[in-house]
């Protein structure tokens, strides 16, 4: 139990400070904002503006379902509790997001040792409080949906559990969080159906089900995804998005190019582990032993497994379950991007630790018949993993402590920079209240740093990011004839949306008007990233 504890200690304190390390940065990126900004119109009274319109309605009030029709409002209840302790801030909001984070490291601990031993549960554990790739995304746990990981590693956990004990309870209780975890993410349907195909091809038997049994678990499991259910039949807005992208996605990615995509999908595989992918916090890190070290593990420990007969499926599960969902992920309804990846986290972890806790067992083991090393074998065994652990945590360690000087430096880039503060500080101490948004990445984050006193209109439309719709100049004529109307736009080179600075320049001067620059906001770095223009 002391041993538990000092690890326990060293882990949490380790994590914790590198994730509340200037916590402010990067700046509040807009689908950060997105997911919370419901949670500060409720506790402030503002009306909130439910997606499609559908909401649960309480007392004259509506509560959201879903933020996007792939995405829902876990995170947004679960950060009420931390407004309302510390405030509605960048830095509650953050570390309601790492907060969360650390009880899925605590859960990985558990699960290691659920299906390991102590000594893999105190390698996982250590291994994910510094990975680059789960500290950074737990920063900023809203945008890329933090909590999946909690659900995945917690819902294994108890399936696990009830495997074991076969207790329905666990049973119960895992199902829900299968549940949960579709409500808030979509996406997070790789995961159960990984985990079905992969206890399939490992033929490990299941508890008897009764019919009580199963009717409690598919209600739980219908309970956890009920937000996601119940706005589906309020609106179809899952559906149709899944239908309007099965082949091509609203980003452009053919769905039908299987090979192209996996070859992407494995790169950003690789940089999970390395742990390169946040050049927006000003530099592009990486611990490049890492792919080696995991692929050494991983493949030595399978064979040494098969050999011996003993504890191969244990070994092959996350190592099955990863092939699986990065085969599911080469299909997509927005782009194929990395941060999707989060959802694996954190089986590379659990399959090195496991592979190096059966090396251990093998090759210490002095009637070991295919490594007769003896003890000498064991000590020999037993350096080489000190070795490569040290290896890991000291290369995730300096890839911390380089994108943090380089967050220190830039204060973050593009979508995630620092100048979002000063932006919205400005608009609110002139009182602008309604700016026009000509882009996207500037209306929720705007509104969260002001409390909703500043509310910008988004005009720049969304059908395409890189065309203008025919209905651009209809909704921008009025505004062109107020000589008030403010438009914030992105400087060029941070343009998510394009053509729209453009097309609304020639507007103005088919009027004989031109657009005007008020005032650039700057990144920490110096680069400019707002402009504020009016038309004269």
């Amino acid at each position: 139990m002391r041993s538990k504890a000092v690890i326990f200690t060293l882990g949490l304190a380790t994590f914790l400070a590198l994730c509340l390390h200037q916590i402010e940065l990067p700046g509040l990126n807009y689908d950060e904002a997105f997911d919370v900004v419901p949670a500060m119109q409720l506790l402030l009274g503002q009306p909130t503006e439910p997606l499609r319109g559908s909401g649960i309605h309480i007392a004259g009030r509506i509560f959201p379902l879903m933020v996007m029709d792939y995405k829902g409002t876990v995170h947004t209840y679960l950060a009420i509790p931390f407004f309302l302790l510390l405030g509605i801030n960048v830095f509650s909001l953050r570390l309601s997001t790492v907060t969360l984070a650390s009880l899925a490291l605590l859960a990985t601990y558990f699960l290691a040792e659920e299906l390991y031993d102590e000594k893999a549960a105190a390698i996982a554990f250590l291994l994910l409080a510094v990975n680059p790739s789960f500290i950074f995304w737990s920063r900023q746990g809203v945008l890329w949906t933090s909590v999946m990981t909690l659900l995945s590693v917690g819902s294994l956990l108890f399936l696990l559990r009830w495997r074991r004990e076969k207790h329905p309870a666990y049973l119960c209780l895992g199902a829900f969080l299968l549940g949960l975890g579709l409500s808030a993410k979509l996406l997070f349907l790789w995961f159960p159906l990984a985990l079905a195909v992969t206890w399939l091809i490992l033929g490990r038997p299941l508890p008897h089900l009764d019919r009580i049994q199963v009717a409690a678990a598919a209600l739980s499991f219908l309970v956890g995804a009920s937000p996601l259910l119940v706005y589906n039949l309020q609106t179809w807005g899952t559906v149709k998005v899944l239908t309007s992208n099965l082949t091509t996605s609203y980003y452009g990615v053919n769905n039908l190019a299987f090979l192209s995509n996996l070859k992407l999908r494995l790169s950003q595989f690789r940089a999970l582990l390395t742990g390169r992918n946040f050049w927006y916090l000003g530099g592009g890190f990486g611990n490049d032993l890492y792919p080696f070290l995991f692929l050494l593990i991983a493949g030595g420990s399978l064979l040494l497994a098969v050999k011996a007969r003993e504890g191969w499926r244990r070994v092959a599960f996350p190592l099955l379950m990863m092939a699986l969902m990065v085969v599911e992920s080469c299909a997509t309804v927005s782009d194929l991007w990395p941060e999707h990846y989060l959802i694996l986290l954190p089986l590379p972890q659990l399959a090195i630790a496991g592979g190096l806790s059966l090396i251990l067992r093998q090759l210490g083991g002095a009637k070991h018949r295919f490594v007769p090393m003896g003890s000498y074998g064991g000590k020999l065994a037993l350096g080489a993993a000190v070795l490569i652990i040290a290896l890991l945590i000291g290369g995730d360690l300096r890839v911390d402590w380089r994108y943090h000087r380089a967050l220190d430096y830039c204060g973050g880039l593009q979508a995630h920079s620092d100048a979002i503060y000063r932006l919205a500080e400005y608009l609110d101490k002139q009182r602008i209240t309604s700016p026009l948004a000509m882009d996207w990445g500037i209306k929720t984050s705007v509104q969260f740093l002001t409390l909703g006193r500043v509310n910008p209109v988004e005009l720049f439309g969304y059908e395409s990011p890189t065309e203008v719709d025919v209905a651009f100049e209809e909704r921008l004529a009025p505004f062109l004839e107020s000589p008030g109307s403010l438009f914030i736009f992105h400087s060029k080179g941070t343009t998510a949306f394009q053509g729209r600075r453009e097309a609304l320049e020639r507007m103005a001067k088919s009027r004989g008007k031109e657009l005007h620059t008020e005032r650039i906001f700057y990144g920490r770095s110096g680069e400019p990233v707002f402009e504020l223009m009016k038309v004269e």
